[in-house]
């Protein structure tokens, strides 16, 4: 069994029985607003501040200040991280959303195209910010970028693949963030999935006129887990999990 590493998300851990297989790739799954990057930031901050672990934020989809300012209301400071260099902010969103819908409607040809930004150089980069802080934990958000950079579906697979297969040999506890194109009881599981060590599965329900966040860890290799939909809330110290609870229900 390998070593577990706490997340520092209240709750968390007791479904996965004390945190994450170290030096595995977890997938966060979720439609937008569900909190993914919220909840993988936070396993970042609490990762520096309470278990003395560095970590490095790759980003596909914001810019730092965009990232800071974000998280600054959460009272994550990440700003001041990383001048104390215990955080690193990988910025990979030389293409955007904007630069593809350009294309599509003026008949513009990007230059910044994944093939112009090649997996070996993200790689590349984020090992040089791993040793300059000796990173323990990653986040790369969000994968779904990918399905932009990437339009045709044999590049965007075989990207997908490099990139998870890239940071599994790096042996760094990783996050991946990603969107889940649809929620049905016969949805189709994602390449992504079948790759990466764990899936935890955030989503928001209605019920009788009332909504509540969800989460579910539906797998983790090497570890015995709680797979329950549990009930989770985001306030402004971030994600708590409530494991005990049910959903729209008490205790």
């Amino acid at each position: 069994m390998s070593k577990s590493i706490a997340t520092g998300i209240q709750g968390l851990d007791e479904l996965i029985s004390g945190g994450f297989p170290e030096g595995r790739i977890i997938l966060v799954v979720g439609g937008p607003g569900t909190g993914k990057t919220i909840l993988a930031s936070q396993f970042l901050y609490r990762g520096i501040y309470d278990f003395n672990e560095n970590g490095v934020f790759i980003s596909l989809d914001e810019t730092k200040s965009h990232f800071y300012k974000e998280m600054q209301s959460f009272g994550w400071d990440f700003k001041k991280a990383e001048e104390e260099r215990r955080f690193e902010f990988l910025d990979a969103t030389r293409i955007s959303r904007v630069a593809i819908l350009r294309e599509k409607l003026y008949g513009e040809t990007s230059v910044l195209r994944g093939k112009q930004l090649p997996i070996d150089k993200l790689i590349e980069d984020l090992q040089a910010k791993i040793q300059k802080i000796d990173a323990k934990r990653v986040v790369l958000d969000t994968l779904a970028t990918l399905f932009y950079r990437f339009p045709d579906p044999i590049e965007r697979r075989t990207a997908v693949v490099d990139v998870i297969e890239s940071l599994s040999e790096l042996g760094i506890t990783t996050i991946i963030t990603t969107e889940l194109a649809r929620l049905t009881l016969d949805r189709e599981v994602s390449i992504e999935e079948y790759l990466v060590h764990g899936v935890i599965m955030m989503q928001t329900l209605f019920s009788q006129g009332a909504t509540t966040r969800a989460l579910q860890v539906e797998k983790m290799r090497e570890t015995k887990i709680n797979p329950n939909l549990v009930p989770y809330t985001i306030d402004r110290n971030g994600v708590e999990v409530f494991p005990n609870m049910t959903l729209f229900g008490e205790r």
